[in-house]
């Protein structure tokens, strides 16, 4: 049987949510996701809080993966968010202050401040909203999530920490001049697939007006508690989760001066 309860606590609300994936689960709980909603519309940071960018998601699509800030740099923007390393080496995944990188021999390891990424969004997190959740896929998250959000026009930062059933994750493995499209690349990825996984996955929204610049909607970066496993997720199933939610009304965004994007033909077809 599907639970739901609402607990407030201090400047949080506390939505304990036990999803097991009934269909129209989420239309029996309107008030309860109301609340939620009304929640994060409230209890929101009052600066709104700041994501930070490095380039834009065109350019690495055309094949820009010249690194153009250092992991120190990015070190001075933000704690928590996802990105990628120079040559599209696997995938960056930073939790709680400390950069990780994921690369395509399955290899995990924390970035040395030198380390210098083409593409990268950060910010300081600091959670408005809590909740838990149960036995939901990432298309039942992202639907609850989309739900709850007291608006699809800003952006946001989104903390899952807990177990996972299943998931599936990904990283490319290191390009060389000349670089090809990333589309190009996919055949090359290298998957991992990982069971009853305890770990924190990095979710970064974006809205449908900043199409091309950065992801629309959800985008998710894994890494293991035990800092063995991690990349671009493909795919999950959580078991007990609890999901934390920044609301981001600042947007900084840091373009490279270099050769490969002042020439880059934006957008990209």
């Amino acid at each position: 049987m599907t639970d739901l309860k609402i607990l407030r606590t201090s400047s949080r609300l506390l939505l304990a949510l036990l999803l097991l994936g009934v269909p129209g689960l989420f239309a029996q709980y309107s008030p309860e996701i109301a609340a939620l909603k009304n929640a994060a519309r409230n209890f929101s940071v009052p600066d709104g809080g700041t994501l930070f960018q490095v380039s834009t998601l065109d350019a690495l699509l055309q094949g820009v993966y010249n690194g153009s800030m250092t992991v120190g740099q990015l070190k001075q923007q933000g704690d928590f968010g996802l990105g990628t390393y120079e040559g599209l080496d696997g995938a960056m995944i930073v939790v709680d202050g400390h950069y990780y990188h994921m690369r395509a021999n399955g290899v995990l390891s924390e970035s040395g401040d030198n380390e210098i990424a083409p593409f990268a969004a950060v910010t300081r997190f600091k959670s408005d909203v809590q909740f838990t959740v149960n036995q939901a896929s990432m298309a039942q998250l992202s639907t609850l999530l989309d739900a709850v959000l007291p608006s699809k026009n800003y952006f946001y930062a989104i903390r899952i920490r807990g177990t996972f059933d299943n998931m599936t994750a990904r990283a490319i493995p290191m390009q060389f001049l000349p670089y090809p499209p990333l589309a190009t690349l996919l055949p090359t990825q290298s998957t991992f697939n990982y069971s009853s996984i305890s770990g924190t996955l990095v979710d970064i929204r974006s809205p449908a007006f900043v199409s091309g610049i950065n992801q629309v909607s959800h985008h998710y970066h894994f890494v293991s508690d035990d800092h063995t496993a991690g990349g671009h997720s493909l795919s999950f199933t959580t078991g007990p989760v609890t999901v934390e939610i920044q609301t981001l009304r600042r947007y900084s965004l840091w373009l490279p001066s270099d050769e490969p994007f002042s020439n880059a033909t934006l957008p990209y077809q």
